[in-house]
């Protein structure tokens, strides 16, 4: 499946639970790769105030020093039937996109260079 379509598919039922933990006064984390980037103009100011929104990049380095791990660690969040279609240059590929579009929309991103570890101040 074309991953824009799944973002176009996904992202108002995510939206939507977003708001509702908000109204809530929930702690909500909305993990994934199917949030555009101009997430930002489906919330008035009231919601914004109350999300934190990071996206984590890794370094071309990272990704080619610790191509095993990412491949070996692949299934712990999810059960993938096959993942050969992963390979070093794809990670690469959708990586620098990333970077690429975190950019262009003035993100917050984190980028992932020596270590995989990561403190965010609330």
């Amino acid at each position: 499946m074309d991953d824009n379509e799944l973002t176009e598919y996904l992202w108002p039922i995510v939206r939507e639970m977003v708001k509702t933990a908000i109204e809530n006064k929930q702690n909500l984390i909305v993990e994934g790769c199917y949030i555009p980037f101009d997430w930002q103009k489906d919330f008035d100011a009231n919601y914004l105030e109350s999300i934190k929104y990071y996206c984590l990049v890794m370094s071309e380095e990272y990704i080619r020093n610790h191509f095993s791990d990412i491949k070996k660690y692949a299934n712990v969040i999810e059960n993938r039937l096959d993942d050969e279609w992963c390979t070093m240059e794809s990670v690469l590929e959708d990586n620098a996109e990333i970077l690429k579009l975190a950019k262009v929309h003035n993100a917050n991103y984190i980028l992932i260079e020596d270590k995989y570890e990561i403190n965010i101040d609330l």
